[in-house]
């Protein structure tokens, strides 16, 4: 892999490596402090090393399930290898085994990579679906789905009656906003997958992420689905 393609891993990836690592070091309160500089060595010391990033094999799993074991066992290395330092040398408090096993507790949801990730997923596909729709001249569509979908879903609002979307955009009918919105909805998981190829190499692991996706979108965006 190209410097330029490491380069971007970290660039698509780094606001869900720095939660994830958080998420880890909220188990070691005195580790908090550090988790910029073990974000910085984590990616200096394995992600652009090259060679490293070969190591990922879509056949096997997803990207960011091999990010996120990389960073974990990192992270076990490095605490393991401060704690002895700070002891002169002297074995830790913890072994590696039992460090392993705290380490790999449940994460909370809110702060995990998978969350994280998921967010930077949904918010590359709607500034693509935006875009798309005002190079198409289709903003009627984007401010649709924004109105009757992503406002409700993201910030509490009251979806717009469809009589005051056709008053609006000056539509013929109601049933013309329904089906601007059916349209509005398909365009929506369209750029939604094409978002997840970025991130993503080979079928099993795309199927795999549109999987977690339905999942994600049947509670924070109903009516949107992904076939």
């Amino acid at each position: 892999m190209e410097v330029t393609d490491r380069k971007q891993v970290i660039h698509k990836y780094f606001g869900a490596l720095k939660a994830y690592l958080i998420c880890l070091l909220s188990r070691f309160p005195d580790q908090r402090a550090e988790s910029d500089d073990l974000l910085q060595e984590f990616i200096l010391k394995k992600i652009m090393q090259p060679g490293w990033l070969e190591n990922a094999n879509p056949d096997k799993g997803r990207f960011r399930d091999f990010l996120k074991s990389s960073l974990r066992n990192f992270v076990v290395g490095e605490i393991r290898t401060r704690d002895a330092a700070k002891r002169g040398g002297k074995n830790p408090v913890l072994s590696l085994d039992d460090l392993e096993q705290e380490i790999a507790g449940p994460e909370p949801l809110s702060d995990s990579f998978d969350m994280a990730w998921l967010k930077m997923v949904l918010s590359g596909a709607l500034e693509q679906m935006e875009r798309s729709c005002a190079v198409s001249e289709n903003t009627h569509i984007w401010k649709i789905f924004q109105s009757r979908v992503i406002q409700p879903a993201l910030e509490g609002a009251e979806p717009l009656p469809y009589d005051q979307l056709v008053a609006q955009f000056g539509l013929k009918s109601p049933a013309q906003a329904t089906n601007a919105l059916a349209t509005a909805k398909r365009m929506f998981a369209r750029h939604l997958r094409a978002v997840v190829a970025q991130y993503e190499t080979g079928d099993q692991a795309i199927k795999a992420e549109i999987e977690a996706l339905k999942l994600f979108l049947e509670k924070l965006l109903p009516g949107v689905k992904l076939a």
